[in-house]
C-alpha cells in the first residue's frame, strides 16, 4: 500500500537528513540558509506577496528564518503555524497560522510547545482564512506559502510527515477563495526523482533547495 511505502520512505529520509546535516559545519549550515533565502526572494511571486506563511524549522528542516526576516524587513505580513494538539488527540489534523509582530524579535514571540516544537505564543493574532486578513483593504491578498516536507520531486510532489496538516490547510485556503503560491523548500538531499502520491496530496508550484 502507498501508506506503508510512504512510512518506510519517511524513516529512510530522516536518516539521510541527519547524516547530511551532521557533516556540515555551522558556517556551511548558515550559508545553506542564506543561499536558499536568495533563491526564494528572487521569485516574482514572493516579491509580489503581501502575506508570507512560513514555518519555524525543526532540527532536520531547511532553515527559512532568513526569508522570514527578509519578508518582515520589506513590510510583508508573516505568519507561522501552530498545531492544535487537542484536536490531534481526537484524531483530527488541525493547524492554524499566527501573525508575527514585526516590532519584536522572532524568538520573543515563540515558545516550546508540545513535543518540543517551537510555536507562536498565545496572544498573537490568528490568520483567518475566510477573511481578507486585513493586509490591504480592498485588495486581493497575494499569499506566498513556504512548505516544509520530508521529500520533494522537481515536478512538485511532496512527502509530508504523515498527518496531512499542510494538505488539509491548503485545501481549506483554496475553498475560501484564496490562491496561494506554494513553494516547497528543502535540503539538497531531500529532492528525489519520484514519490508515491495520493489523490489528496497537494502539488507545489515550485521546489527550491
Amino acid at each position: 500500500m502507498i501508506s506503508e511505502i510512504k512510512k518506510d520512505l519517511r524513516k529512510k529520509m530522516r536518516e539521510i537528513q541527519k547524516s547530511y546535516l551532521a557533516n556540515l559545519t555551522y558556517k556551511e549550515k548558515h550559508s545553506l540558509a542564506e543561499n536558499l533565502c536568495e533563491k526564494v526572494t528572487a521569485i516574482p511571486e514572493y516579491k509580489a506577496a503581501d502575506l508570507v506563511l512560513a514555518y519555524i524549522p525543526d532540527t532536520l528542516e531547511a532553515d527559512c528564518t532568513p526569508v522570514i526576516l527578509d519578508a518582515l524587513e520589506k513590510g510583508k505580513k508573516v505568519c507561522v503555524p501552530k498545531v492544535d494538539f487537542t484536536a490531534m488527540k481526537a484524531g483530527q489534523s488541525k493547524m492554524d497560522f499566527y501573525f508575527l509582530d514585526d516590532s519584536k524579535p522572532i524568538e520573543e514571540q515563540l515558545e516550546t510547545g508540545t513535543y518540543g516544537i517551537r510555536e507562536p505564543k498565545a496572544g498573537l493574532e490568528k490568520f483567518v482564512r475566510e477573511k481578507d486578513c486585513r493586509v490591504k483593504p480592498g485588495h486581493d491578498t497575494a499569499i506566498f506559502v513556504l512548505v516544509p516536507g520530508v521529500a520533494f520531486t522537481k515536478d512538485g510532489k511532496r512527502l509530508g510527515h504523515g498527518k496531512g496538516f499542510y494538505d488539509i490547510y491548503i485545501e481549506r485556503m483554496k475553498k475560501a477563495g484564496m490562491n496561494p503560491f506554494l513553494c516547497g523548500i528543502c535540503l539538497p538531499c531531500q529532492v528525489l526523482e519520484d514519490l508515491p502520491a495520493d489523490e489528496h496530496d497537494v502539488l507545489m508550484d515550485v521546489i527550491l533547495s
